[in-house]
């Protein structure tokens, strides 16, 4: 009987085992890939868009800042009048404010007419074919304006931004006009952001090299390869899956226009299931407790079970015997719960209890009828039953 319990509890637990390990899989499985197509299909995408949209908008509002000198008509008037000293004074103060008021870093006009060069408060040089290319590649060509980044000459590893707009006015040349801003508030806005735990977001340039990001250096082919490089720096911007030293990368872009460059997002796809499994785990080891709690349970259970059995048997073999007369007095069922089982032990002592006086008084009637036989067989016939 012991051997058939635990073999009975231990083929439920693994039954409820199995079935729950099924189900629990069929259910990780499903959630494991719901949530991948999502980051995959919505969240990743629109990370690397609000990221760009961002980078955009900060970079806007100084290419605007630039298109605005070019709009004054101060400007202009100043130029044609040949570039007075009270003019040039005006102009400084408005360059001053201007770049005070914007934060910007430099501020400047270059004449055409007198090939000065003026910054916040000086004439810093003359324009040259030699030294300033940029001027005339910009005057000579069809565009409006021009934007360069680059790190700061000085040393300080400052990434400067300079936008040149052509100041014109009814199709006449006047100059350029151009302010220079440090990009470190986009550097560390594009370091500070993650996507995910690992994921990381880089700019690079039209051929891929890294301008900005917590790699400094380095073409972005290194970690794509050529053909997922041309995927990802189109003006539509485009995502490749592909794995890296042991990582699941997805990597997606977006095309910045106003300068040119790209936003590469990258995130470790493994990353992602990193909460699901822990809440996995978790559900496994919840699992065990309860199968081995359940376990456990089932035992006593079954133990229990078994010893009322046994009890109600041997009362019962005991109370068959009293009724075949092999046995004078039927042993009790000795079960003291209030439950169904008791109740079933107390019935039966009571109905055993009434069996055992009945034959009591069935015997004691046969052995006086005995006795009186006796009597009447040795002549005393005045004795009675």
């Amino acid at each position: 009987m012991k051997s058939l319990r635990i073999r009975t509890a231990l083929v439920l637990s693994v039954m409820v085992l199995v079935c729950v390990s099924v189900v629990g899989l069929v259910t990780y499985n499903m959630a494991k890939n719901l949530y991948t197509d999502r980051v995959e299909s919505k969240e990743f995408p629109l990370s690397i868009n609000e990221v760009g949209h961002k980078i955009e908008s900060y970079i806007d509002k100084f290419i605007n800042a630039s298109f605005q000198i070019t709009q004054n008509s101060f400007l202009t008037d100043w130029v044609e009048k040949g570039e007075d000293e009270h003019g040039k004074n005006v102009l400084f103060d408005y360059f001053q404010t201007y770049a005070k008021n914007l934060k910007l870093d430099t501020i400047m006009f270059a004449s055409d007419k007198t090939l000065n060069y003026y910054v916040e408060d000086k004439i810093l040089k003359v324009i040259s074919p030699e030294n300033d290319k940029w001027y005339y590649a910009l005057k000579d060509g069809s565009g409006l304006s021009l934007i360069d980044i680059n790190r700061a000459e000085d040393g300080s590893g400052k990434i400067m931004m300079y936008i040149n707009y052509k100041v014109q006015k009814n199709n006449k040349f006047y100059g350029i006009a151009a302010t220079g801003v440090n990009l470190g508030e986009i550097v560390e806005f594009i370091q500070s952001q993650k996507i995910g735990r690992g994921g990381k977001f880089l700019l690079v340039d039209e051929k891929g090299d890294i301008k900005i990001g917590k790699d400094k250096s380095g073409n972005i082919k290194e970690l794509v390869g050529e053909a997922n490089l041309k995927k990802l720096l189109n003006e539509n911007g485009g995502y490749v899956s592909l794995e890296k030293d042991g990582k699941n990368l997805l990597v997606g872009s977006k095309y910045i226009k106003s300068i040119g460059w790209y936003l590469i997002g990258e995130l470790n796809k493994n990353e992602l299931l990193e909460d699901l499994n822990s809440l996995a785990y978790a559900s496994i080891g919840v699992l065990v407790v309860v199968l081995v709690s359940g376990l456990l349970l089932s035992l006593y259970l079954s133990s229990y079970l078994l010893k009322i059995i046994l009890k109600l048997k041997t009362g019962l073999l005991s109370f068959f015997d009293l009724l075949n007369h092999k046995t004078n007095k039927a042993q009790p069922i000795d079960i003291n719960s209030k439950d169904e089982f008791g109740q079933m032990a107390e019935l039966i002592n009571k109905n055993t209890k009434a069996i055992e006086d009945d034959i009591k008084g069935q015997v004691l009637f046969i052995s006086k009828a005995n006795t009186f036989v006796n009597e009447i067989k040795d002549g005393n016939f005045e004795v009675r039953l």
